[in-house]
């Protein structure tokens, strides 16, 4: 396979009114440039947490564009009550930070530790020691430690788009969000679909996917879980650093790949 990465460039400065239009329309950019390729075929798109909510958000705009999606970790729907890092989030963000420039990465983070203490310290804690006694888990381990001290800043229009429209209206699942003049929701995601949930995880657990899953109009849909396993810090990001993912939830990913080939 013919593999593409799709890079993250912190915005500038004077970046902080970016917003869900922008991102969604670098994602264009970088399909279009593919397609120009001599080999050229429509692509699979593959997005792991908020990578896969603007990839959905994409694909719903311009479904004709690719050849599929893979949502890891994704969470694209946020009822009331969904869970508790969801109200927590919610409840504690201002009413508008669209005009508030960039927010350092450093914000984010404490951001998230206080919506969800136990996703954001206390299990990392508990997860480096259970992992002591496994040197390969440890080494995993720290080495998602040591990512994580790379704090992204985020434009502060996107913040807020994502806290506003997404975590506390859900417009994407209800059909309502509004991206590049379009209109979109599940019934625009008319292509195949393969989600992975971890099941251990609070960001993005089954309840964020699964209305959207049911809401779609296509039958082609699966669904992969992963219960999460030690050694990967943050169960958020088991499914990109776990052991275990690559060597049972990986080969099915490859298999339904080969399968929509």
């Amino acid at each position: 396979m013919r593999v593409y990465l799709v890079e993250w460039i912190p915005p500038t400065p004077s970046g902080g009114h970016v917003g869900l239009d922008e991102y969604v329309s670098a994602i264009s950019e970088c399909v279009a440039t593919i397609a120009t390729e001599p080999t050229a075929t429509k692509p699979f798109l593959i997005g792991h947490s908020l990578g896969g909510t603007l990839a959905a958000a994409f694909s719903a705009c311009e479904p004709r564009a690719v050849r599929g999606l893979l949502l890891l970790g994704a969470p694209l729907c946020f009822q009331p009550a969904m869970n508790r890092f969801r109200d927590a989030l919610v409840s504690m963000m201002p009413p508008d930070l669209s005009e508030t420039g960039i927010i350092p990465g450093s914000l984010l983070s404490h951001g998230s530790a206080f919506a969800s203490p136990h996703t954001f310290v206390w299990s990392r804690l508990m997860d480096a020691a259970m992992s002591i006694s496994d040197l390969r888990a440890l080494d995993v381990h720290a080495r998602v430690e040591r990512w994580a001290l790379d704090e992204a800043p985020l434009p502060g229009r996107l913040v807020h788009q994502i806290a506003e429209w997404l975590y506390r209206e859900n417009r994407f699942c209800r059909g309502a969000l509004t991206v590049l003049g379009r209109t979109i929701g599940p019934s625009c995601l008319d292509i195949p679909i393969l989600a992975v949930v971890n099941t251990a995880d609070e960001v993005a657990p089954l309840a964020s996917i699964e209305p959207l899953l049911d809401a779609l109009p296509t039958n082609d849909v699966s669904l992969i879980k992963y219960p999460g396993e030690i050694g990967v810090a943050l169960q958020h990001l088991g499914i990109l650093v776990g052991r275990e993912a690559y060597a049972r939830i990986w080969p099915n990913i490859l298999a339904w790949l080969g399968a929509h080939h």
